[in-house]
């Protein structure tokens, strides 16, 4: 019994961080982001002012480097190379050519020479450089082990993407055994880090954009949309005021965070008594978000929100009754009263506190159950503090079932939505069209911790030859050869495929379309002796990859078979199944099967119907058609049918007599004799001999009459 009630306050320990009697001074903050939607507009505005000289040099460099000034930065990184960061910042300066010609053998030298002096990040970088670049192009082997010791050596200096890293390896198997609980053991401490954010204040929070996807900036508001909403705001729509006050507050859909304009239309709003900006702006008091933290002002804000039943001001006033101000007694009673209010009005923030007081017990009576059901309720609506401590709960089986699986993938979730990764983020979506391969050192960085869309992203870059980050500085874009590209798709498929892994039907299309086309590399497994026994003297060999017909089927049908989760996924699966139809169509790789290709020609209908799906429409016009050709019979099976069926004699038969019978008609018709014809009168005109004799008679009679 007693390990029993240790284990549980060892779990809230851990859940909210303090051991205090008021367990909540951190994690019960309003949690106001609500759903912790994956938006942001990724454009940043830089600011020309100078940059003021604060702290180091290497701090002066990286100030310059965040205001895109890279040639400036790169001279101060010159100048205190005695740094080990200075070092690796210098050497991601050749990696990508940022302040200097791109130079890969002299970037490589540098990080090395730092991750020797035992800088954390570039142990990083030599882990993540050892993992994507070949030792030898010819057998195409790489060096996961020094990979891994890189990566194990910047993870015990507590760096957040090697955690990240060390976790997804052992949560997949990756160049280390696979380990569940290894992988919580890596990924907890960055989640705990996180949630301790989210609950001091409000991160911006990143759009996560696929850069194949044709429309990937439908989602950002223009920057004549912007200004149109303001001005409407501006106006005294109160409903566009809120919107636009809420949008500075986050940063989310093309503004930039702002508290400042945020709190200007705010008020617009609450002038009018609106009750989601009055909660809104309750909350900018309560955890001082562009004003002095005032908990009596942030008290009355939400007072007049909850008036009007706004669920983010019953959750306003549940924080303040649970601590208490210099006007407000503590009274845990009606704390858990605003919770539950603004939890059934659907607000994420109070689902996740009503949960933490039935986790507790605190101010009701404890249910480990009901705990659950809430923090469930909070992760379905996007709230990260609520998928770590559901992630804590699964870890240590509170009041669910042990299961080291969810609270991985729910603690990988919570770290992909970090400080350290929305960064990246935001500088790999700027650069992508002024400096490929910076935006692709970016997402490489992020790739290796396992995040998924930065897997597809730097994929997406290297298959179309944006960047030339992994070749040899003598490659200079655009003169690439056709060399050049296949070796951009070699380092692409590795991405790919760990984003197929992640159930990404994009990537996995697109490695049936390797396989079909014959691109990237092809694993084979051979012992010493060069069979293809699976024993233990077995080694993996890599050789360029021939085109695979069986290989390209499987991927397809995976990609067919992945459960869609998002509109963007629909054209990819529709391209599957119409790649499948056409290869049973016409008998490519596969035996030929015109039920099976009319099956996935309409299942490419089916999935994405709102697209222009004429070549698919069009496919199954020339299904219809084959198979009816296919239906008639061959030559010698017609001759046979005809010989032994009577009906098909005694037609021939009517056949030929119709025939003879009309060759008879025509013969009797040509050998009759031709008709009389008629007589016909000839003008006299046409015969002067009778002409003369008609005339002499007339002058003979006119004689005759004249005497």
């Amino acid at each position: 019994m007693w390990k029993v009630l240790a284990l549980i306050v060892a779990a809230v320990a851990v859940l909210f961080g303090t051991g205090t009697a008021e367990p909540f001074l951190e994690v019960v903050l309003g949690w106001i982001s609500g759903e912790d939607a994956v938006e942001d507009d990724a454009s940043v505005e830089l600011p020309s002012e100078d940059i003021e000289v604060q702290g180091s040099a290497f701090d002066h460099g990286v100030l310059l480097s965040e205001k895109h000034r890279f040639k400036q930065a790169f001279h101060v990184f010159e100048r205190c190379t005695v740094e080990a960061r200075c070092l690796n910042a210098l050497g991601e300066s050749y990696l990508t050519g940022s302040g200097v010609a791109r130079n890969l053998t002299k970037g490589l030298e540098l990080i090395n020479k730092a991750a020797e002096l035992g800088d954390p990040d570039a142990q990083y970088n030599m882990g993540i450089l050892h993992s994507s670049l070949f030792e030898d192009n010819t057998t195409f082997v790489q060096n996961e082990a020094l990979s891994v010791l890189y990566l194990y050596a910047a993870s015990t200096s507590g760096h957040t993407g090697a955690l990240m890293a060390m976790g997804y390896r052992h949560m997949e198997g990756y160049g280390v055994p696979k380990s569940c609980s290894t992988a919580a053991l890596n990924y907890v401490e960055v989640a705990k880090q996180v949630t301790e954010v989210y609950s001091v204040g409000m991160p911006q929070a990143v759009e996560l954009i696929r850069l194949n996807l044709p429309e990937k900036n439908d989602r950002k508001a223009a920057h004549t949309e912007v200004h149109l909403y303001m001005q409407m705001a501006e106006a005294g729509d109160t409903g566009v005021a809120a919107a636009v006050g809420k949008r500075y507050l986050l940063g989310i859909e093309g503004f930039k965070q702002n508290y400042k304009k945020a709190l200007q239309y705010l008020k617009i709003a609450a002038d009018q008594n609106h009750g989601g900006a009055l909660a809104l702006l309750g909350y900018t008091h309560c955890l001082g978000l562009g004003v002095k933290q005032n908990l009596d002002t942030a008290y009355s804000f939400f007072v007049s929100a909850s008036l009007q039943s706004d669920p983010y001001g019953h959750n306003g006033l549940g924080y303040i009754y649970f601590h208490g101000t210099s006007i407000q007694a503590r009274n845990l009673k009606l704390a858990f009263h605003h919770f539950n209010e603004s939890a059934y009005g659907g607000c994420s923030d109070g689902m996740f506190n009503l949960a933490s007081m039935y986790l507790k017990g605190i101010g009701t009576s404890q249910s480990f159950q009901r705990a659950v059901l809430w923090y469930t309720q909070a992760l379905d609506r996007g709230h990260t503090p609520a998928a770590y401590s559901l992630a804590i709960m699964h870890l240590n089986g509170v009041g669910t079932v042990r299961d080291c699986d969810i609270a991985v993938n729910l603690l990988k979730t919570v770290c992909e939505r970090g400080l350290w990764v929305s960064s990246k983020l935001q500088q790999a979506y700027q650069l992508q069209d002024s400096r490929p391969d910076l935006s692709a050192w970016m997402f490489l960085k992020l790739a290796e911790t396992g995040h998924e869309v930065a897997q597809m992203n730097v994929a997406h870059i290297f298959d179309h030859g944006s960047a030339t980050l992994l070749h040899h500085e003598s490659v200079v874009r655009p003169n690439l050869t056709e060399v050049d590209h296949r070796w951009n798709k070699i380092f692409a498929q590795r991405f790919y495929e760990m984003s197929a892994e992640q159930k990404s039907a994009s990537s996995e299309l697109r490695l049936g379309d390797y396989a079909f086309y014959g691109y990237g590399l092809a694993a084979e497994v051979a012992d010493s002796a060069g069979s293809d026994a699976l024993d233990d003297g077995e080694e993996v060999r890599h050789r360029p990859q021939r085109v695979d017909y069986d290989a390209a089927l499987m991927h397809y049908r995976k990609t067919t078979e992945v459960k869609i989760t998002g509109q963007w996924m629909q054209p990819f699966v529709a391209q599957a199944a119409f790649n499948l139809g056409y290869m049973y169509e016409l008998g490519v790789g596969v035996t030929q099967d015109l039920h099976m290709a009319k099956r996935f020609f309409n299942q490419c209908l089916e999935v994405n119907p709102s697209a222009d799906n004429v070549p698919a429409k069009l496919m199954l016009i020339l299904n219809q058609l084959h198979a009816y050709w296919i239906r008639v019979p061959h030559t010698e099976k017609l001759m046979a049918a005809v010989r032994t069926d009577g009906r098909c004699t005694a037609i021939l038969a009517c056949l030929v007599g119709s025939g003879l019978l009309l060759m008879v008609r025509v013969l009797l018709a040509n050998a009759r004799p031709p008709a009389p014809r008629a007589h016909q009168a000839v003008p006299v005109a046409e015969m002067p001999e009778v002409a003369a004799a008609v005339e002499d008679l007339r002058r003979r009679q006119a004689a005759v009459d004249g005497g």
